[in-house]
């Protein structure tokens, strides 16, 4: 009965023993062939992610090169960000769902992103960058980039839709901006054409030479023009050198306006000709040389005289200028009183004594002729 029982129970064991086993050695193979499996997606997905990390790098080292352009031109740095490289960065960061901050310095920062791979390691690739505000309006073009290997990314940025950065001026001038950066591990190089941004309500500000050399002489170097309302008023030059002071220089490139010259005209007198009546003097002979000590009206009287045919008589001057036997005239006043039915000669008003008429007189024997 003893044996029959043991016998019973080791049959019964058998089983169980086995059933331990085959759990044991199930989940072996099973991690194996996923991993094999899921190994080749990863590493093409690690391709595509390496080739936007050094873009997002590129553009943002290029936000902060462009800040210091900015201050040295306008004395005054924008945000960060705040500029077509760093809304093109932030672009390529939420393309990755990747969370972005300081959203209260837009009015709006929801991105579309367009890419077209091209090369199974992600070179060349080109794409487009929209910014799309709400799904019932239309998505505006900001950016469209082209990498034709690692290291190199041209982008070309529209001012129309970018006034946001780039203010009004630039936007009604709207010409493209073009840009190419290249680098190995960090930008080392950045150049620009037609940059265009406002300075100011008033002035903005177009660089045709915008250049940024990482080993260069000079770090940053910028030439272009100052506008007031759309027209070129000066010419600006600023240097970045490696060592040394940063040089800023402004050149007016018209002269200023002189002032208008305000002429009050004169009125003009005419000459009077000697002989010559004027309307508001009687015409007086030309002077004549006459001698010392005898009164020029006295001789004019003579001479009329002698012009009628009356005898002249030789009178010679007293102490006081006048010929004797006469007294000077009186000084003009109040009349003095006379005998009745006699003038008074200070009473009489001369009238205009006309240009004599040049005679030949007969003088005198004995009596000088009044010269």
């Amino acid at each position: 009965m003893k044996l029959c029982r043991l016998i019973i129970l080791g049959i019964a064991a058998l089983p169980l023993v086995s059933c331990f086993g085959k759990k044991e050695e199930e989940p072996v193979p099973a991690p194996q062939k996923m991993v094999k499996v899921l190994t080749p997606k990863a590493d093409e997905v690690a391709n595509k992610d390496k080739s936007l990390e050094w873009m997002v790098r590129y553009l943002a080292e290029a936000d902060g090169i462009h800040r210091e352009a900015w201050w040295v031109l306008t004395a005054a740095r924008p945000p960060i960000g705040k500029s077509p490289f760093g809304k093109a960065q932030r672009a390529l960061l939420a393309s990755q769902n990747i969370k972005l901050t300081n959203k209260s310095l837009f009015r709006c920062d929801r991105y579309l992103v367009k890419r077209d791979v091209l090369g199974l390691v992600g070179y060349p690739q080109k794409g487009e960058i929209f910014e799309k505000c709400s799904e019932k309006t239309e998505a505006k073009r900001l950016a469209s980039f082209d990498v034709p290997k690692e290291g190199e990314l041209n982008i070309v940025f529209y001012p129309d839709n970018l006034q946001e950065v780039l203010g009004l001026g630039a936007g009604i001038l709207n010409k493209q901006i073009q840009c190419s950066l290249r680098g190995k591990e960090k930008l080392e190089s950045l150049n620009c054409k037609d940059w265009a941004q406002d300075r100011s309500k008033e002035q903005m500000i177009r660089l045709d030479v915008y250049d940024y050399q990482k080993s260069g002489k000079n770090l940053i170097k910028l030439r272009g023009k100052v506008y007031e309302n759309l027209t070129d008023i000066r010419k600006i030059e600023a240097d970045v050198p490696m060592e040394g002071k940063i040089t800023v220089l402004e050149t007016e490139l018209y002269a200023p306006e002189a002032p208008p010259v305000v002429v009050t005209p004169t009125p003009s007198v005419a000459p009077v000709k000697p002989g010559i009546a004027s309307p508001t003097m009687p015409t007086m002979p030309p002077p004549r040389d006459l001698p010392d000590g005898v009164d020029p009206d006295v001789m004019m009287q003579r001479g009329q005289q002698q012009g009628q045919g009356v005898e002249s008589v030789p009178v010679e001057p007293g102490a006081d200028g006048w010929p004797e036997g006469e007294a000077p005239p009186q000084d003009e006043g109040m009349p003095q009183e006379h005998q009745e039915g006699e003038m008074d000669p200070s009473m009489i008003v001369p009238e205009p004594i006309p240009q004599p008429i040049p005679q030949q007189i007969e003088p005198v024997e004995g009596a000088p002729h009044g010269r």
